[in-house]
């Protein structure tokens, strides 16, 4: 399972295994001021990682960043 989220450093706390970083906390996956076209490109970037993300494998909390294509940074929750 993937997580998308604004508040990912919360989902990495909380157990999420998988966290693709999301915008805003009032859109998730967009962001309306970049107009229509760039709106749609960008939330096509986030789900797209998000759905990358569920084959690879990993061994704890780990946050994805759509904007680095699959870089990958584990998180330890403390």
């Amino acid at each position: 399972m993937a997580l998308i989220s604004a508040l990912y450093s919360l989902a990495l706390t909380t157990g999420a295994q998988r966290v693709v970083r999301g915008s805003r906390i009032e859109h998730v996956c967009g962001n309306p001021a970049l107009g229509p076209e760039k709106d749609a490109e960008y939330s096509r970037q986030i789900v797209g990682t998000a759905l990358k993300v569920l084959g690879v494998s990993v061994t704890g909390p780990t946050l994805f960043d759509p904007a680095d294509s699959l870089v990958m940074e584990e998180a330890h929750a403390s």
